[in-house]
Protein backbone atom coordinates (compact mmCIF):
# COMPACT_ATOMS: atom_id res chain seq x y z
CA UNK A 1 0.00 0.00 0.00
CA UNK A 2 1.03 3.54 -0.68
CA UNK A 3 0.45 6.75 1.55
CA UNK A 4 -0.07 9.67 -0.52
CA UNK A 5 1.93 12.67 1.48
CA UNK A 6 1.41 16.48 -0.42
CA UNK A 7 4.82 18.93 0.40
CA UNK A 8 5.91 21.91 -1.12
CA UNK A 9 9.04 22.30 -3.57
CA UNK A 10 11.29 24.45 -5.54
CA UNK A 11 9.19 24.88 -9.11
CA UNK A 12 11.08 22.96 -11.29
CA UNK A 13 9.71 21.69 -14.73
CA UNK A 14 11.18 19.15 -16.86
CA UNK A 15 11.25 18.17 -20.51
CA UNK A 16 12.13 15.35 -22.17
CA UNK A 17 12.11 15.06 -26.05
CA UNK A 18 10.52 18.84 -25.88
CA UNK A 19 7.70 17.55 -24.14
CA UNK A 20 6.90 18.34 -19.97
CA UNK A 21 7.31 15.18 -18.22
CA UNK A 22 6.63 14.18 -14.10
CA UNK A 23 8.50 11.49 -13.02
CA UNK A 24 6.96 9.18 -9.90
CA UNK A 25 9.94 7.04 -9.09
CA UNK A 26 9.67 3.86 -6.12
CA UNK A 27 11.75 0.83 -4.78
CA UNK A 28 11.18 -2.54 -4.33
CA UNK A 29 11.19 -4.20 -1.33
CA UNK A 30 12.79 -7.13 -0.57
CA UNK A 31 11.95 -10.55 -2.35
CA UNK A 32 9.39 -8.69 -4.51
CA UNK A 33 9.65 -9.82 -8.30
CA UNK A 34 10.03 -6.65 -10.19
CA UNK A 35 7.90 -8.65 -13.38
CA UNK A 36 5.04 -8.64 -11.12
CA UNK A 37 4.82 -5.17 -10.00
CA UNK A 38 5.31 -3.62 -13.57
CA UNK A 39 2.51 -6.21 -14.51
CA UNK A 40 0.26 -4.45 -11.61
CA UNK A 41 1.22 -0.89 -12.34
CA UNK A 42 0.53 -1.65 -16.04
CA UNK A 43 -2.66 -2.40 -15.32
CA UNK A 44 -3.45 0.21 -13.01
CA UNK A 45 -2.02 2.47 -15.92
CA UNK A 46 -4.71 0.28 -18.78
CA UNK A 47 -7.46 1.48 -16.14
CA UNK A 48 -6.97 5.31 -15.44
CA UNK A 49 -8.55 7.54 -16.73
CA UNK A 50 -6.14 10.14 -18.56
CA UNK A 51 -7.38 13.92 -19.40
CA UNK A 52 -6.01 14.86 -23.05
CA UNK A 53 -2.79 14.91 -24.05
CA UNK A 54 -1.15 13.24 -21.00
CA UNK A 55 0.13 9.45 -21.27
CA UNK A 56 1.40 7.56 -18.46
CA UNK A 57 4.72 5.46 -19.70
CA UNK A 58 6.74 2.60 -17.67
CA UNK A 59 10.68 3.78 -17.48
CA UNK A 60 13.49 3.37 -15.53
CA UNK A 61 14.62 -0.10 -14.41
CA UNK A 62 11.90 -2.15 -16.68
CA UNK A 63 12.74 -0.06 -19.25
CA UNK A 64 16.45 -1.01 -19.00
CA UNK A 65 16.21 -4.48 -18.40
CA UNK A 66 14.02 -4.78 -21.49
CA UNK A 67 17.32 -3.55 -23.64
CA UNK A 68 19.58 -5.84 -22.18
CA UNK A 69 17.27 -8.76 -22.21
CA UNK A 70 17.12 -7.94 -26.06
CA UNK A 71 20.97 -7.27 -26.33
CA UNK A 72 21.37 -10.56 -24.91
CA UNK A 73 18.96 -12.60 -27.35
CA UNK A 74 20.74 -10.97 -29.71
CA UNK A 75 24.29 -11.86 -28.17
CA UNK A 76 22.86 -15.74 -27.74
CA UNK A 77 21.90 -16.15 -31.21
CA UNK A 78 25.09 -14.46 -32.34
CA UNK A 79 27.32 -17.56 -29.92
CA UNK A 80 25.13 -20.23 -31.33
CA UNK A 81 26.06 -19.70 -35.07
CA UNK A 82 29.70 -18.42 -34.16
CA UNK A 83 29.58 -22.14 -32.38
CA UNK A 84 27.97 -24.13 -35.41
CA UNK A 85 30.45 -22.41 -37.55
CA UNK A 86 33.49 -23.74 -35.56
CA UNK A 87 32.44 -26.97 -34.87
CA UNK A 88 30.63 -28.20 -38.36
CA UNK A 89 34.77 -26.64 -39.89
CA UNK A 90 36.48 -29.02 -37.30
CA UNK A 91 34.11 -31.70 -38.16
CA UNK A 92 33.48 -31.32 -41.77
CA UNK A 93 29.98 -31.62 -41.97
CA UNK A 94 26.91 -30.47 -41.09
CA UNK A 95 24.74 -32.93 -39.66
CA UNK A 96 27.37 -33.65 -36.59
CA UNK A 97 27.07 -29.81 -34.83
CA UNK A 98 23.45 -30.48 -34.81
CA UNK A 99 23.37 -33.75 -33.23
CA UNK A 100 25.63 -31.78 -30.50
CA UNK A 101 23.48 -28.50 -30.16
CA UNK A 102 20.69 -30.04 -30.12
CA UNK A 103 20.59 -30.51 -26.33
CA UNK A 104 20.74 -26.64 -26.20
CA UNK A 105 17.27 -26.35 -25.55
CA UNK A 106 17.12 -29.13 -22.87
CA UNK A 107 19.34 -27.10 -21.69
CA UNK A 108 16.83 -24.04 -21.60
CA UNK A 109 14.18 -25.98 -20.13
CA UNK A 110 16.15 -27.30 -16.65
CA UNK A 111 17.11 -23.45 -16.49
CA UNK A 112 13.87 -22.87 -16.22
CA UNK A 113 13.13 -25.61 -14.55
CA UNK A 114 15.48 -25.21 -11.56
CA UNK A 115 14.24 -21.15 -11.21
CA UNK A 116 10.55 -22.04 -11.02
CA UNK A 117 11.22 -24.54 -8.33
CA UNK A 118 13.47 -22.22 -6.21
CA UNK A 119 10.79 -19.29 -6.86
CA UNK A 120 13.83 -17.18 -8.55
CA UNK A 121 12.68 -14.51 -10.92
CA UNK A 122 13.82 -14.21 -14.34
CA UNK A 123 16.25 -11.89 -14.22
CA UNK A 124 19.54 -10.57 -16.38
CA UNK A 125 22.14 -12.52 -14.20
CA UNK A 126 20.28 -16.10 -14.83
CA UNK A 127 20.04 -15.30 -18.43
CA UNK A 128 23.57 -14.76 -18.58
CA UNK A 129 24.01 -18.23 -16.47
CA UNK A 130 22.35 -19.54 -19.37
CA UNK A 131 24.10 -18.07 -22.05
CA UNK A 132 27.22 -19.89 -20.08
CA UNK A 133 25.92 -23.17 -20.54
CA UNK A 134 25.68 -23.21 -24.82
CA UNK A 135 30.11 -24.03 -24.42
CA UNK A 136 29.39 -26.04 -21.94
CA UNK A 137 26.24 -28.45 -22.62
CA UNK A 138 28.34 -28.79 -26.29
CA UNK A 139 31.39 -29.49 -24.78
CA UNK A 140 29.84 -32.94 -23.61
CA UNK A 141 28.28 -33.46 -26.82
CA UNK A 142 31.47 -32.98 -28.63
CA UNK A 143 33.55 -35.96 -26.49
CA UNK A 144 31.02 -38.45 -27.42
CA UNK A 145 30.39 -38.04 -31.02
CA UNK A 146 34.00 -37.57 -31.30
CA UNK A 147 34.59 -40.75 -29.91
CA UNK A 148 31.87 -42.45 -32.23
CA UNK A 149 33.24 -41.21 -35.22
CA UNK A 150 36.86 -42.19 -34.07
CA UNK A 151 35.42 -45.59 -33.37
CA UNK A 152 32.79 -45.94 -37.08
CA UNK A 153 36.72 -44.75 -38.65
CA UNK A 154 38.27 -48.02 -37.33
CA UNK A 155 35.61 -49.79 -38.78
CA UNK A 156 33.15 -50.36 -36.00
CA UNK A 157 29.11 -50.49 -36.82
CA UNK A 158 26.95 -47.82 -35.80
CA UNK A 159 24.94 -49.47 -33.21
CA UNK A 160 28.42 -50.53 -31.63
CA UNK A 161 30.16 -47.83 -32.36
CA UNK A 162 27.40 -45.48 -30.16
CA UNK A 163 27.15 -48.36 -27.11
CA UNK A 164 30.91 -48.36 -26.62
CA UNK A 165 31.56 -44.37 -27.38
CA UNK A 166 28.50 -43.93 -24.65
CA UNK A 167 29.99 -46.42 -21.99
CA UNK A 168 33.68 -44.97 -22.63
CA UNK A 169 32.90 -41.32 -22.57
CA UNK A 170 29.87 -41.71 -19.94
CA UNK A 171 32.89 -40.96 -16.85
CA UNK A 172 34.23 -37.71 -18.41
CA UNK A 173 30.75 -36.07 -19.25
CA UNK A 174 29.97 -37.06 -15.62
CA UNK A 175 33.07 -35.66 -14.27
CA UNK A 176 32.90 -32.51 -15.87
CA UNK A 177 29.38 -31.88 -14.99
CA UNK A 178 29.63 -32.96 -11.48
CA UNK A 179 32.90 -30.61 -11.26
CA UNK A 180 30.68 -27.07 -13.04
CA UNK A 181 27.85 -28.14 -10.24
CA UNK A 182 29.87 -27.83 -7.43
CA UNK A 183 31.40 -24.99 -8.12
CA UNK A 184 28.53 -23.15 -8.71
CA UNK A 185 27.25 -25.01 -5.31
CA UNK A 186 27.78 -21.55 -3.38
CA UNK A 187 27.06 -19.68 -5.69
CA UNK A 188 23.42 -21.16 -5.78
CA UNK A 189 22.92 -21.58 -2.28
CA UNK A 190 23.50 -17.73 -1.54
CA UNK A 191 25.75 -17.52 1.51
CA UNK A 192 27.17 -13.91 3.06
CA UNK A 193 26.49 -10.71 1.63
CA UNK A 194 25.21 -9.15 -1.69
CA UNK A 195 24.99 -13.18 -3.00
CA UNK A 196 21.31 -12.74 -3.61
CA UNK A 197 22.76 -10.95 -6.86
CA UNK A 198 24.49 -13.74 -8.48
CA UNK A 199 22.17 -16.66 -6.66
CA UNK A 200 20.31 -16.87 -10.16
CA UNK A 201 23.10 -17.41 -11.97
CA UNK A 202 24.39 -19.98 -9.60
CA UNK A 203 20.74 -21.86 -9.92
CA UNK A 204 20.18 -21.64 -13.59
CA UNK A 205 23.89 -23.15 -14.44
CA UNK A 206 22.59 -26.17 -11.77
CA UNK A 207 19.76 -26.96 -13.03
CA UNK A 208 20.53 -26.19 -17.00
CA UNK A 209 23.60 -28.21 -16.36
CA UNK A 210 22.20 -31.40 -14.79
CA UNK A 211 18.93 -31.46 -16.76
CA UNK A 212 20.87 -31.13 -20.33
CA UNK A 213 23.66 -34.00 -18.81
CA UNK A 214 21.20 -36.32 -18.62
CA UNK A 215 19.32 -36.16 -21.64
CA UNK A 216 22.87 -35.81 -23.47
CA UNK A 217 23.55 -39.71 -22.31
CA UNK A 218 20.25 -40.30 -24.58
CA UNK A 219 19.43 -37.92 -27.25
CA UNK A 220 22.94 -37.56 -28.37
CA UNK A 221 23.43 -41.30 -29.27
CA UNK A 222 20.15 -41.76 -30.74
CA UNK A 223 20.15 -38.95 -32.83
CA UNK A 224 23.78 -40.22 -33.81
CA UNK A 225 22.73 -43.36 -34.84
CA UNK A 226 19.82 -41.93 -36.82
CA UNK A 227 21.37 -40.08 -38.73
CA UNK A 228 24.89 -41.83 -39.39
CA UNK A 229 22.67 -44.40 -40.24
CA UNK A 230 20.81 -42.96 -42.68
CA UNK A 231 24.05 -41.08 -44.72
CA UNK A 232 25.29 -44.43 -44.79
CA UNK A 233 22.52 -45.70 -46.45
CA UNK A 234 22.35 -43.06 -48.62
CA UNK A 235 25.99 -43.79 -49.20
CA UNK A 236 25.60 -47.40 -50.57
CA UNK A 237 22.27 -46.56 -52.09
CA UNK A 238 24.22 -44.28 -54.52
CA UNK A 239 27.15 -46.47 -54.69
CA UNK A 240 24.75 -48.91 -55.94
CA UNK A 241 23.64 -47.01 -58.48
CA UNK A 242 26.97 -46.10 -59.70
CA UNK A 243 28.05 -49.70 -59.96
CA UNK A 244 24.94 -50.69 -61.86
CA UNK A 245 25.20 -47.76 -64.46
CA UNK A 246 28.79 -48.57 -65.39
CA UNK A 247 27.40 -52.02 -65.63
CA UNK A 248 25.16 -51.17 -67.85
CA UNK A 249 27.74 -48.59 -69.96
CA UNK A 250 29.93 -51.84 -70.02
CA UNK A 251 27.70 -53.52 -71.63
Amino acid sequence: MGEVVEEFAAPMIERENRQRVITVKSTLGAGVALGDIVAEVQRLIDDYPLPDGVDLEVGGTVEDQGDAFSDLLTLFALIVILVYIVMATQFESLKYPFIIMFTIPFAFTGVFLALWMTSTPLSLIALIGAIMLVGIVTKNGIVMVDYMNLLIERGSEVFDAVIAGGKSRLRPVLMTSFTTVLGMLPLALGTGSGSETWQPMGIAVIGGLTFSTILTLFIVPVLYSILVNRSMRKAREKAARAEQRLETNNR
